[in-house]
């Protein structure tokens, strides 16, 4: 029982700590997105994580925010899902349709922007059959496992046949 004691830090210094290190700016090539999916197992999905540095700790790109790159390939469909982090996707290429909570399929393209607030069940349908669904997605995904909310679904990749 001798290693259950506690530890005494002023509350200036607890309150310093909270605060994160200032992030400078970052430029991520589309080569290099490029080259890391082609490195990525084959799948329906391809996402990519951006990082701030080079650690998994660097995914957290500003406090509390995480960027990814995501790719739905031809035909394929990630299914509806909710989970406790919002997201904000911004179509990059191709097409598709999304279902956004109880609502019809809504049709998206390049240059759209979604907003999916948290707990929001959404999912994609890529209706090209020539070119993959690219997505840029920011999310609060660090904030919400930092809270110890990090619900998540699994088996949400099908293919549409």
């Amino acid at each position: 029982m001798n290693n259950v004691k506690g530890a005494f830090f002023s509350y200036k210094d607890f309150r310093e700590s909270l605060h994160h290190q200032s992030v400078g700016p970052r430029v991520w090539r589309e080569a290099e997105l490029t080259d890391m999916r082609q490195t990525l197992e084959a799948s329906e999905v391809d996402i990519v994580a951006l990082a701030h540095d080079n650690s998994l700790n660097g995914c957290e790109v500003m406090p509390g925010v995480a960027i990814a790159m995501q790719w739905l390939k031809p035909g394929a469909v990630l299914n509806g899902h909710a989970h406790s982090w919002w997201h904000l996707f911004i179509i990059q290429s191709g097409r598709g349709a999304v279902t956004l909570g109880d609502a019809d399929e809504v049709d998206v393209s390049a240059g759209d922007v979604l907003l999916v607030p948290a707990w929001t069940r959404h999912g994609f349908i890529n209706t090209s059959t020539d070119e993959a669904l690219a997505m840029l997605n920011l999310s609060n995904m660090p904030q919400m496992a930092l809270l110890s909310n990090f619900a998540d679904s699994h088996g949400l990749i099908t293919s549409r046949s």
